[in-house]
């Protein structure tokens, strides 16, 4: 717990420095920085939600010793064999909740990435990369070919979510753009 509070520290000191920096050299909007700042947050939170507890092993079996690595490669069996039809829920909600607001945000601040396609790749890199870490790097973590599944069906909800209020905005008579359309 005291590590992933050291860390998120770290990384909040690094980003107000670098956010800081980046808004004395140029005028930034002041919404975009708001939403910019609450992608950071997401993003942390989502480490901090995926990582915990924070017991790292080096991949590999550096510095000697034996590794063993968990990954799932079967799909839904995790959740089939779960006892509890509300921990069922709780998992698989769970995960697609975790990565609507990566599919939402994504879109929103970067103009290159307002496809389906698009989020669906990132979607599915970002879950991918999650996993790869709790296999290879944590001791009590395994990665699941579930949490792919839903993870990118969350990022393809968030954007869905972002298109639906990008058509309601472009009906309304004044509308604010945070990406240039």
């Amino acid at each position: 717990m005291w590590q992933g509070i050291i860390i998120l520290g770290i990384l909040s000191f690094l980003w107000i420095l670098y956010r800081n920096k980046r808004y004395k050299k140029k005028y930034t909007d002041p919404f975009r920085e708001m939403i910019v700042n609450l992608f950071f947050v997401y993003l942390v939170s989502v480490v901090f939600l995926t990582m915990q507890p924070f017991q790292w092993n080096l991949p590999f079996g550096i510095w000697g010793g034996k590794t063993i690595y968990h990954f799932d490669f079967n799909l839904f069996y995790e959740l089939k064999n779960m006892s509890n039809p509300k921990l069922q829920l709780l998992y698989s909600v769970g995960n697609i909740a975790l990565f609507v607001p990566f599919g939402f945000f994504i879109p929103l601040l970067f103009q290159h990435c307002q496809r389906l396609w698009v989020i669906l790749l990132l979607g599915f890199l970002a879950s991918l990369t999650i996993e790869l870490i709790q296999t290879f790097f944590t001791m009590t973590r395994r990665g699941t070919l579930d949490d792919l599944v839903f993870n990118t069906s969350g990022a393809v909800i968030g954007y869905s979510l972002y298109m639906i209020i990008k058509i309601v905005v472009k009906k309304m008579p004044v509308s604010i753009y945070i990406a240039k359309h």
